[in-house]
């Protein structure tokens, strides 16, 4: 916010970006609540035309079509993250194989991340079964052959 007011919402005839109104120069036109109802934690901003929708269109076009992570890829990432723990182990110490489990979870787990752009929440849903979906009703399943 650089304290400008504007009494009218108007175009930039420049970007043709549409300037929102405001009446107050540090005032932003979303309030707390707005954010709280939208269950948004960052500030909002209005992105209608120009450069800033173009980028904000942009990234959510490459977010949506990003590939998802293919079998021949996840079983290298595997491979790697068994070879790096087995590789931390010296020789001669006997560790319990659930301590080898869990250090090879976790090694495949961060190599997931580092090599497709997913969220550690979103791999650890994943890993135990949550899916990619979260949804509040039970479906059941209808049988239209019976």
């Amino acid at each position: 916010m650089n304290g400008e007011t504007r009494e009218t919402t108007t175009l930039d005839p420049e970007t043709q970006s549409i300037q929102l109104r405001r009446r107050h120069p540090f005032i932003a036109p979303y309030t707390d609540v707005v954010s709280f109802l939208v269950r948004c934690n960052m500030d909002i901003k209005f992105v209608g035309s120009g450069d800033a929708a173009k980028a904000f269109l942009y990234y959510v076009t490459d977010y949506i079509t990003k590939a998802s992570l293919s079998v021949h890829v996840a079983m290298s990432i595997l491979t790697y993250a068994v070879k790096k723990t087995y590789a931390k182990v010296p020789e001669g110490i006997n560790n319990s194989p659930s301590n080898q489990l869990t250090g090879a979870v976790i090694t495949a787990v961060n190599s997931m991340i580092g090599r497709q752009e997913i969220s550690h929440a979103q791999v650890m849903s994943y890993l135990v079964g949550g899916g990619d979906h979260y949804k509040s009703e039970k479906f059941a399943t209808l049988n239209w052959g019976a």
